[in-house]
């Protein structure tokens, strides 16, 4: 932190104010946790820990939204997008619906997720549909009066 959020003072390693005397060691411990946690979301996200690396990053971006915790945080949306649309593509809908599921924990309001999950939960609908029409259409083949 280079100002005191208090009054704007320029600080210098401190964790009092010169200016206002405020306490700021909690404000700095926020802040280094948040870069721990943004840190191990890497590092999971590396290891691939996908689950493990949505949570940490949602800690780090509680603490704090520093630019680097929200570009990875884009990162993840545009990669879990990828993943989403190549398993539709291959007609695996409830994978792409869990797959969303943890996608939209590190973003409820991300449009691209959004209009995602819409266009998926019309591919379900669809999906249950058909398989209802097909079912009555095997009963009915299967029984004849």
């Amino acid at each position: 932190m280079k100002r005191c959020p208090c009054c704007n003072a320029r600080l210098k390693e401190a964790l009092i104010c010169p200016r206002c005397q405020a306490n700021l060691s909690a404000v700095i411990g926020s802040e280094q946790a948040a870069e721990h946690y943004l840190a191990k979301a890497i590092q999971h996200w590396a290891q691939n820990n996908k689950e493990q690396s949505i949570h940490t990053l949602v800690l780090s971006l509680r603490l704090k939204k520093t630019q680097l915790a929200v570009t990875f945080r884009n990162f993840l949306i545009q990669k879990y997008y990828q993943d989403v649309v190549q398993r539709l593509e291959k007609k695996q809908l409830l994978s792409a619906n869990q797959c969303l599921y943890q996608a939209r924990q590190i973003s409820l309001y991300s449009p691209q997720l959004q209009q995602l999950q819409a266009f998926t939960r019309y591919l379900l609908t669809k999906y249950h549909e058909q398989a209802q029409v097909n079912s009555k259409t095997d009963l009915a083949s299967n029984n004849p009066e």
